[in-house]
């Protein structure tokens, strides 16, 4: 179960609305944002998807094989494809068709993609941090929601989508409002919490940087922390987080999903559109 500590309360105050077993959604801080450094200057270590083979962009195809066959929408929806001036030489595009949602609906069209990427160099991670950019056109349509890549974890050797695991994403509500969603599943629990940024909307016409941090709290205790940066400024910070309560769960890897709907929206994409992801980097101590 995800649970706050007084101090993320006071700073995060706001409605309840129900969904499924639990959703809050927690009003923007009144506050002054505080500076907290990224946590890309904090982690040393670093693995970086590749998105090329000796300077060719790989094909949707041979990017499966990072998902260890448990991508969805992959080779219908994803493209890989050169920039001469985005934050990195190669990008991944991915397609939403109109009226379609997220991957696992089954309340419209599956779209977008879910690409789990688990290095094999992750060992038992109790804390980790996930930059990535993404560019939304300039015309996008926000509708109510959808969802962008997060961290993910579950048992040792589990696979993306276990019961138990935990995971957290960058969304967006309507109007293109960020959201820090984080998530706890269980066999007898599921829990989840969609926290309000300072930034009123996701930039459109431009890449944006984004950085996410997952400190797993003590096994049943509450003192995990999750935050989220947008370019460099805080966004989000969530102490007192409950996400396990058992030491085996750690944190697995990335949850590269990229949809309408999702993350508590039931958004629907009123347009064809594509979203451009570049590489994901995973840092660790």
């Amino acid at each position: 179960m995800i649970t706050l500590s007084k101090k993320a309360l006071a700073l995060n105050i706001g409605a309840v609305a129900v969904i499924g077993f639990a959703f809050i959604s927690l009003a923007r801080s009144t506050f002054a944002r505080a500076y907290v450094e990224p946590c890309t200057s904090r982690y040393h270590s670093q693995v970086n998807m590749r998105l090329d083979r000796d300077g060719v962009p790989l094909t949707a195809s041979e990017l499966q094989g990072v998902a260890n066959g448990l991508d969805e929408g992959l080779l219908d929806h994803l493209t890989i494809a050169q920039f001469n001036n985005g934050p990195a030489k190669f990008a991944m595009g991915v397609k939403i068709n109109k009226g379609s949602t997220q991957q696992r609906s089954a309340h419209g069209e599956p779209g977008g993609i879910s690409l789990p990427w688990t290095p094999n160099s992750l060992e038992q991670l109790t804390a980790a941090c996930l930059s990535y950019d993404v560019f939304l056109p300039a015309t996008f349509d926000f509708n109510t929601g959808g969802t962008l890549p997060g961290l993910f974890g579950t048992t040792a050797n589990g696979r993306f989508g276990d019961v138990p695991h935990f995971g957290t994403n960058l969304s967006w509500a309507g109007g293109g409002e960020p959201r820090h969603y984080l998530e706890t599943k269980a066999a007898d629990n599921e829990n989840a919490a969609a926290f309000k940024t300072y930034e009123h909307a996701l930039a459109r016409g431009r890449w944006v940087h984004v950085d996410q941090e997952i400190v797993l709290n003590t096994p049943e205790q509450s003192d995990g922390v999750a935050r989220l940066w947008l370019d460099g400024r805080i966004e989000s910070e969530v102490k007192g987080v409950y996400m396990r309560a058992d030491a085996k769960m750690s944190i697995a890897g990335v949850a590269g999903e990229v949809y309408f709907g999702g993350s508590g929206s039931t958004g629907v994409a009123t347009n064809d559109e594509i979203i451009w992801l570049s590489p994901f980097q995973l840092r660790w101590n």
